[in-house]
């Protein structure tokens, strides 16, 4: 997959500028909140072990680590987020129970059933593939395991060039919808626990991440130039617009593996 656009979007500096208008660790905008809702549904123990594709900065493996004791593996693709990551669980003492290590998520070299859960925040449309994606998770999940995500969805008819806008804005090449994700799942053997569809959450803590962004305006400009804090207006602004009039939002699924399929 042509993993250009992910790599410059979340470069080092990218993903420092992200983490600004998200939240401390987060490359998604739910943050510990959506984390720890998420980590109830999917009923993550001391004993879980878990595997979070697309971990980013590690935001959301280290709290789990951290507020579940499990141990935990992150997969991402770009190089600096997976050494940020490791070093920042090695600065919280969680370095014993959280992990990191660069990888394609579709391409996964884990031995089958080798987690509990599957996870994934927010991740999973910069992801092409999705049917190579769900079946890699159920590989490596043992039978019982729980896949439990939240992502960014198309929800509404885009024309070509609305999607190109708010491909390009999210570094995202392909957009699952809630109904294809359950449907990918029910074929690799998983059976639905939860599907939610969380767009009105997604728009109110967008609204947030815009605010946020004109707060650093000054700061922005200063250290970067007005070029830069320009374009992630733009972009920012494009994937508010995105949520707004409907053709994007957010999703929250869980399932279960060989449970009852």
């Amino acid at each position: 997959m042509d993993t250009d656009i992910i790599k410059k979007n979340y470069s080092r500096l990218g993903a420092s500028l992200i983490e600004r208008l998200y939240s401390s660790d987060y490359l998604s905008i739910g943050g510990s909140v959506s984390t720890d809702l998420l980590a109830d549904l999917a009923e993550i123990t001391a004993e879980s072990r878990v595997l979070d594709i697309g971990s980013g900065l590690g935001g959301p493996a280290l709290r789990l680590a951290e507020t579940r004791s499990c141990r935990i593996t992150g997969l991402d693709l770009v190089e600096t987020n997976v050494e940020e990551a490791n070093r920042r669980a090695k600065t919280r003492g969680l370095d014993q129970r959280a992990r990191f290590e660069c990888g394609d998520a579709t391409a996964m070299a884990f031995a089958p059933g080798t987690f509990d859960v599957v996870w994934g925040q927010d991740a999973w449309c910069h992801i092409p593939g999705k049917a190579g994606l769900i079946a890699a998770c159920a590989r490596v999940l043992a039978t019982g395991g729980v896949i439990a995500f939240t992502d960014w969805v198309e929800t509404g008819a885009m024309d070509p060039a609305k999607r190109a806008e708010l491909h390009e804005a999210t570094a995202s090449t392909e957009m699952a919808t809630l109904s294809s994700y359950c449907q990918l799942l029910e074929e690799n053997g998983f059976s639905i626990v939860e599907r939610a569809d969380i767009s009105a959450t997604f728009v109110e803590q967008y609204r947030g991440v815009i605010a946020r962004l004109e707060d650093f305006e000054a700061e922005i400009t200063d250290q970067f130039g007005v070029k830069v804090y320009g374009i992630m207006m733009d972009k920012n602004g494009a994937i508010l617009r995105g949520f707004e009039d409907g053709f994007m939002g957010g999703a929250r699924i869980v399932a279960t593996l060989g449970n009852g399929a």
